[in-house]
């Protein structure tokens, strides 16, 4: 029970447990204290740290006065007397303590309930306190509650905290705010973690374990980024970000945007014959009249000058013009012109073709596109077979019975196929002796992307065999559908058709299917996707390995350095900018992202190398959040 410096009470008009009491309007119609007390008020908060905590002790008087004074002794010791109200001493005659009191409360930040044995069942002739209409005790509590200050219930005397449902429904919340107790035997350490948790520290002990922490943080925190680092080369070794559905087998976006910006340049020597409708309805079915025509066409594009003819195309099956045919390659072979067929299969190590082709023509190659790894659009450069062990003692290279090279592959002048003695590199040497191309030998995949569903790669790969595979990377649809890389089949075979002596003179001349739905691909260039012709991928293919595009990734120890970069630099942008407001940081942690994109961009157009840029900058980002992270934790974990 509180009391006025006289110990008078004044009564209440309304229970602590209804509607607020007519004089509650009045307490909140303005901000000052009576003039006495204000004053006094204000005098202490001069006097005191800008960050102290306003203090109102709650007490009945018959129940805890004596450990209410003492903890106003203390209290008023450690946080200045003007900070600590009570309302013994404090109230001067003739203030209407009613005001004062809830303004008082308005006024703290902490209200402190000291609960006695004696609090709760304290009565008087009208029954118990509590209930009572002219009770201090509920009002001051409701009234805090109503505010949202924060409650601290102190027990004192051996007091229990009451039961909810033995409070007026206006204070019913007291049983859940946490108590603090007050023991008589160790007074002074309680006080002591009551004043802690009033200015929210942490016990000793819990201060010497924050103080550890953020010494061992500020010690550690310098090696996370080299930490980072192994942490994606190891997600990068199990390929976590492949298993999540995030591409990173070839680095899409890099290469989107390298399709986008820049378009790979186009070798003047490539031109492409594609057969249409108009070819099959004048031809029919492909039988002995496509043959006939076939022959024609080979002696026309000699006489027009063309180096090297290469057929899209897999002959297996006899007819009755393949006399003609084969007559035909033997006078492009005569005059100086290569004749390069395509192979689906093999029978017994032999290409599956009509007699005498493979013996006719200047090579026959793989006749295997149209993959995709992601992004990228794949396809075998060479396979290199192998024979059955006849036993243990043979090396791996004296098992080898086959090097086959593909169309592209050939069509550039590539005749040799040399593998290393590990079995993990594959280079492509020309007749002159000039390296066409050199990369690494892979076990065949059983499947590949194709339109977002797998397929068999190409009947002439098994099991056991190792493929050298190429990224092509594709020029401009428009480029091999417009003149003058372009022809019809009729501009050439239909019997009117000519060329001009010369017109094809050096030309590398790919002739394949061009008919609507007819062997073509789904493949993907810069932002969106289109479908391509076989024909048109091997004329890729071709100008990939003329203009010396090489697509490969970084090598796997500038990989990992990469990475490690990436994840130091998230690291000094968190923090050795500290100072910066967190929109510039932000801004410039999107600069140095779009920084990093464009050279990767630019590495790809100029040189054909990827980066590995999910794991890159994966490192960069985990680097900058978490040693912001630690950063901030370790500046939490200074004591107060």
């Amino acid at each position: 029970m509180l009391t006025t410096a006289t110990g008078r009470r004044r009564p209440m008009a309304t229970a602590c447990s209804d509607a607020p009491a007519p004089w509650a309007a009045a307490a909140g119609a303005g901000k000052a204290l009576p003039s006495s007390t204000g004053e006094r008020l204000k005098a202490g908060a001069a006097s005191v740290a800008e960050n102290a905590s306003r203090i109102f002790i709650s007490y009945r008087r018959e129940d805890s006065i004596a450990y209410a004074g003492r903890l106003y002794d203390h209290l008023s010791a450690h946080f200045g007397a003007e900070q600590v109200f009570m309302d013994i001493g404090q109230i001067d005659a003739g203030d209407d303590f009613i005001t004062v009191l809830d303004r008082e409360i308005d006024a703290c930040d902490v209200v402190i309930a000291l609960i006695g044995p004696g609090w709760l069942k304290a009565s008087n002739a009208s029954g118990r306190r509590l209930d009572q209409a002219d009770d201090f005790v509920c009002h001051e509590l409701a009234a805090a509650l109503k505010q949202g200050k924060r409650l601290i219930p102190v027990l004192v005397g051996g007091a229990t905290m009451p039961d909810a449902r033995e409070l007026p429904a206006a204070i019913a919340p007291l049983a859940r705010r946490q108590a603090h107790a007050l023991d008589d035997k160790r007074f002074q350490f309680d006080l002591d973690a009551l004043i802690r948790s009033i200015e929210r520290r942490p016990s000793l002990l819990n201060q010497f374990v924050q103080l550890m922490n953020a010494e061992r943080l500020r010690r550690w925190r310098h090696y996370s980024a080299a930490g980072i680092a192994v942490s994606m080369l190891c997600f990068a070794w199990v390929q976590l970000f492949d298993l999540l559905g995030i591409d990173t087998r070839i680095e899409s976006y890099t290469m989107a945007l390298g399709d986008m910006v820049a378009s790979v340049p186009v070798s003047e020597r490539i031109v492409i014959v594609s057969f249409d409708e108009k070819s099959e309805a004048r031809l029919g079915k492909f039988g002995p009249d496509w043959r006939r025509e076939h022959a024609r066409v080979i002696d026309r594009l000699v006489d027009a000058g063309a180096q090297v003819i290469v057929f899209d195309v897999y002959f297996e099956k006899a007819n009755p013009a393949d006399g003609e045919l084969l007559a035909a390659i033997a006078r492009a072979r005569q005059r100086g012109s290569q004749v390069i067929v395509g192979v689906n299969q093999l029978l017994d190590q032999e290409p599956a073709a009509i007699p005498g082709l493979a013996r006719a023509v200047s090579a026959w190659g793989l006749l295997c596109v149209g993959g995709r790894l992601g992004y990228a659009s794949i396809a075998p450069l060479a396979v290199v077979k192998f024979a059955a062990a006849a036993n243990s003692g043979p090396t791996p290279v004296e098992r080898i019975s086959a090097r086959i090279g593909a169309l592209g592959a050939l069509a550039v002048g590539g005749t040799t196929l040399a593998v290393d003695e590990q079995l993990r590199e594959l280079t492509l040497v020309s007749a002159a002796g000039r390296t066409i191309w050199r990369g690494p030998l892979k076990p065949v995949r059983t499947s590949v992307e194709d339109s977002g569903q797998a397929r068999n790669e190409c009947p002439l790969l098994a099991s056991g065999d190792r493929v050298a595979e190429v990224l092509i990377r594709l020029a401009p649809i428009d480029t091999w559908r417009q003149p003058p890389r372009r022809y019809d089949y009729e501009q050439i075979s239909a019997p009117a058709a000519t060329l001009a002596p010369g017109e094809l003179a050096g030309k590398i001349v790919l002739i394949g299917d061009g008919r609507a739905g007819r062997d073509h691909f789904q493949v993907r260039r810069g932002a969106g996707g289109e479908f391509r012709h076989g024909v048109e991928l091997h004329a890729d293919i071709v100008n990939n390995l003329l203009q010396g595009v090489h697509v490969r990734g970084l090598d796997p120890l500038l990989q990992v350095l990469a990475m490690a970069a990436l994840a130091v630099a998230g690291g000094w942008l968190r923090l050795f900018r500290p100072a910066m407001r967190a929109l510039w940081r932000r801004l410039l942690l999107v600069g140095c992202l779009l920084a990093y994109l464009a050279l990767t961009v630019l590495i790809y157009v100029q040189f054909g190398v990827l980066f590995n840029t999910a794991y890159h900058i994966g490192a960069f980002l985990l680097s900058y959040w978490l040693l912001g992270r630690l950063s901030t934790t370790a500046a939490s974990a200074r004591p107060a």
